[in-house]
Order: structure tokens, then C-alpha cells, then sequence
């Protein structure tokens, strides 16, 4: 039944008898099958089509996108499974929408109501205890009421039932177990299809046994061929072996024949090879001899060469020793001259200590004039040679005389005016301490003018003995310089 209907395009030519049906593949099964088996019109059922903002979905789950929807929506819209268009007199609530389901495998009890709704207009009345007595099962309590009318027409069919083809002698319906696509094909195949599934199974029948006649004659040929192919087989057998033996013969004469010849020209070989290999020992010879002959030229010349580079190695290790003198001796020099230059340093150190002691004692004089009301003013750079840390570097800085000469003159005009001021009892007071400050400026002047000189004369020394060591220097360095690379040429 299950080829049959894949030969009517009913069921798919990949499905397998013994996969679980889903409702999705039984609902395009039943469609199609009502309208290629079924020869009733008024039993047929079509396709559903969508038409947009007129066609009412009859399940949540399928929409028109899905490619079973026109057989879903079929079935829902004849009337044969429970949907929203068979409940619309219900009050719409949340339980009460309707899903398909179409993945879900198909149970026995939605098989029989689909198809015993499609097979009969008017199902029979049923109650536990009528069909309780006509089928025997022990689980009707588990079996949905609406199933009952459904399972009854089917029972009443007897042995051309659904549950007998299908499932069998069984004292349990077992409602809610899914069922294979093989079942399926029964369920599909009984009823209106049963006719044209017959013819099918008949023609089916007919062209296995007609393919095991065609296989039984082509046996009984093949065994004939078979047989004379034997007897030919043992003919051409020895027929074989005796042209193998000629064949054998013959070859070992000709592998006699090749061996000789190949004898023959492995001896004229050897002596090619035997010839070859003196003429080349004798040129090898002759090559050797040259090769010692230019050895021998080239050990005399090394030798001489090497005569003059000894002698020349000696001058050099020669002028290195008295290169290393000569450095010796510089640095000699230059030890000498840096302790010169330390002494000098000590010495500048010296006066510029000295300087800043006479700078104090002068602050200290300035001091004491001040205790008598006498206001003097120093000069900022005597100032800035009492705090300012005086080295050999900076001892020879130039201090602003000619500042502290003009200061020192309008002091003088002062006291001359408050003489005048102050009359002629104080004059003389006056006077004395104006010849004091004179004196006192003098003295100063000639101190920092003989500092200047001694700043300028060390600085001059200085530098001068610096340049000449630097130059000294440099000489002896460019020197020693030149040596090394003579040595290392």
C-alpha cells in the first residue's frame, strides 16, 4: 500500500515506511489522496486558498507563508479537524484559540477522527459501553469522547477496519501513541481508494512477477552461456599452454641471445673504461708536476717576502718603543703641568679669601661710622664680593669704582651742607671726618685697582699656560695617533 500510494504521488518517493508521520505530512497526504483516489466529487476535499482580509486563519500556528497551509486550512475549512472556524459560536478566550501543531507526530485517535470524518457524512452515536462491547479495549476512559464515533464506524468495518489493517489484534487502543507512515498508507489506501489502490497493487504484483520471469530467463541463459563458455574456456586452455610452451622457448633463446651480446659489450666496456681511466691517471700525473713546480716558485718568493717583512716588523717594533718613551714622557709633562696649574688655583683662592677679609673689615668700619649717625653707603659691587663665594674662575670680576666714587662725592656735599648748617662749632668735627672718608676711599680705590691687576694678570698667566698645554697636548695626541695607524696599516 505504501508504494502503491508513492506511485500515485500521494506520499513523497523519500519517505521511509517506518518514520513517525507528523500531522503536517498526514494533513497534504489526506488532501491529495481525496482528490487522486477518491472517485466520489461530493467526497473530495480541496485546497484551501488565501485570500487577503477575507480568509479567517484557522489555527494560530499556520500561517499563509507555511507550504502546507493550503491543505491545513482545507481541512479546517470541510470541517473534518477542530479549529477557530468550527468554533466560532464559542466566546474567544486565550484557551480556547486553536493550534495545529504540525511538527507533533500523529496519534492514533486523530487518524481514525480525520479519516472516518472524511469517509462517512453522519457518524454513529456512541457511548463507553457500546463501544467497550464492540472492540473490548481496556483504556476507553483515556480516549478523547469526540474520538468514540469515529473509532465506532471504523470497528464496524470489521476486518476492513483501520484498526485491524493497521494496528492489529490488541486489547489496548492506546490513544495517544504516534503512528508510522506505513500505518498512515493503510489508513490512506481503505475506503473510496481502496479500488484504484488495489489496481495498483495488482499492477504492482503483476510487474514483480513479470520481472521474475525476466529474471528467471536471464538466469537460465546466463547458465547456458556459462556452460559454453566452460567447454570454450577448456579448449582455449589448452590451446594456451601450448602456445605458452613455444612462447617459453622462444623466450629463453633470445634471453640466451641477450645475455651473450650483453657479455660481449660489458667486456668492450671494461677496456674503453680501462683505456679511459690511464689516459686520464697520465694527465693528472702531468698535472701534479706542474702543480709542484709553481708550488716550489711560490714557497721561494714567500720566503724572501717574508725575509722583508721580519726585517720591516723589527723597524716597526723598534719605533713603537721609542713612541712609548716619547709618551712617557708627556705624560710626565702633563703631570707636572697639572700640579702647576693646581698650585696657581691654590694661590688665586688665596688672594680671593684675602679680598673678602678686607671687604669685611671695611663692613665692620662701616659699622662704627654708623654708631656715630654717620650714614655710608657701599658700594653694591663690594657688596656682592663679601657674600658672593669668590673662586680662581671669578676672582678677576671688575667692581663699579666709578659708582662708589660718585656716591662718595654726594656724601661729601652733604656733610659740606650740614656744616655749613651747623656752624662753625662743628666745623672742624665735620671736617675730620670728611678727610677720614676721603682717606678711606682713597685706600679702597687703590686696593681694588691693585686686585684687578693681579685678577687680570692670573687670568692672562692662566690662560695662556692652559692654551700652551692644550696645544702640547693636542700635538702629542695627533702624533701617537698617526703611530698607531702606521702600526696598524
Amino acid at each position: 500500500m505504501f508504494s502503491a500510494l508513492q506511485a500515485f504521488k500521494v506520499i513523497e518517493s523519500d519517505a521511509l515506511p517506518y518514520d513517525l508521520c507528523t500531522r503536517r505530512e498526514f494533513a497534504r497526504w489526506v488532501v491529495s489522496a481525496s482528490n487522486a483516489l477518491s472517485r466520489n466529487s461530493a467526497s473530495k476535499v480541496y485546497p484551501a486558498m488565501y485570500i487577503e482580509n477575507v480568509t479567517e486563519l484557522a489555527f494560530d500556528d499556520i500561517k499563509p507563508e507555511d507550504p502546507d497551509f493550503p491543505f491545513i486550512q482545507g481541512l479546517a475549512e470541510a470541517g473534518v479537524i477542530s479549529s477557530n472556524l468550527s468554533n466560532q459560536n464559542v466566546p474567544s478566550t486565550e484557551s480556547s484559540r486553536f493550534t495545529f501543531s504540525p511538527e507533533s507526530p500523529l496519534t492514533r485517535q486523530d487518524l481514525l477522527s480525520w479519516k472516518m470524518a472524511l469517509e462517512y457524512r453522519q457518524l454513529p452515536e456512541a457511548d463507553s459501553k457500546k463501544l467497550y462491547q464492540l472492540s473490548g479495549y481496556l483504556d476507553i476512559d483515556k480516549i478523547n469522547p469526540e474520538a468514540w464515533p469515529p473509532l465506532l464506524a471504523d470497528l464496524s468495518a470489521g476486518e476492513h477496519g483501520i484498526t485491524a489493517l493497521a494496528f492489529g489484534r490488541t486489547r489496548l487502543f492506546q490513544p495517544s501513541k504516534a503512528v508510522t507512515k506505513a500505518q498512515t498508507a493503510v489508513s490512506l489506501a481503505i475506503g473510496d481508494a481502496f479500488e484504484l489502490v488495489g489496481e495498483e497493487l495488482a499492477r504492482i504484483e503483476a510487474e514483480a512477477m513479470a520481472e521474475n520471469v525476466v529474471s528467471a530467463h536471464n538466469a537460465l541463459v546466463a547458465q547456458v552461456e556459462k556452460d559454453i563458455n566452460a567447454s570454450f574456456e577448456k579448449e582455449l586452455l589448452r590451446e594456451k599452454v601450448v602456445v605458452d610452451a613455444v612462447e617459453k622457448m622462444a623466450e629463453e633463446a633470445k634471453s640466451e641471445l641477450a645475455r651473450i651480446r650483453d657479455e660481449k659489450e660489458e667486456e668492450t666496456l671494461a677496456l674503453e673504461k680501462e683505456h679511459t681511466s690511464t689516459e686520464t691517471e697520465m694527465e693528472a700525473l702531468a698535472r701534479i708536476r706542474n702543480e709542484l713546480e709553481e708550488q716550489l716558485q711560490s714557497l721561494a718568493s714567500n720566503k724572501a717576502e717574508m725575509s722583508y717583512e721580519k726585517e720591516r716588523f723589527e723597524r716597526l717594533q723598534k719605533q713603537v718603543e721609542d713612541e712609548n718613551q716619547e709618551i712617557l714622557r708627556l705624560q710626565n709633562e702633563l703631570e707636572v703641568e697639572r700640579n702647576a696649574l693646581s698650585i696657581a688655583r691654590d694661590w688665586a683662592e688665596d688672594e680671593a679669601r684675602r679680598a673678602r677679609e678686607q671687604a669685611k673689615v671695611q663692613i665692620e668700619a662701616r659699622g662704627r661710622w654708623e654708631k656715630y649717625g654717620i650714614k655710608v653707603i657701599v658700594d653694591s659691587g663690594l657688596h656682592e664680593q663679601t657674600t658672593t663665594e669668590s673662586t680662581w674662575r671669578n676672582v678677576g670680576k671688575q667692581n663699579p669704582v666709578e659708582g662708589t666714587m660718585k656716591r662718595a662725592g654726594s656724601l661729601i656735599a652733604k656733610l659740606k651742607k650740614m656744616a655749613k648748617d651747623v656752624g662753625e662749632k662743628s666745623r672742624e668735627v665735620i671736617y675730620l671726618i670728611i678727610e677720614k672718608i676721603s682717606l678711606l676711599i682713597s685706600a679702597l680705590k687703590q686696593q681694588v685697582h691693585g686686585l684687578e691687576n693681579k685678577t687680570k694678570n692670573l687670568k692672562m698667566k692662566t690662560k695662556s699656560k692652559a692654551e700652551e698645554v692644550w696645544r702640547q697636548t693636542s700635538l702629542r695626541v695627533d702624533e701617537i695617533r698617526s703611530v698607531s695607524l702606521y702600526s696598524e696599516g
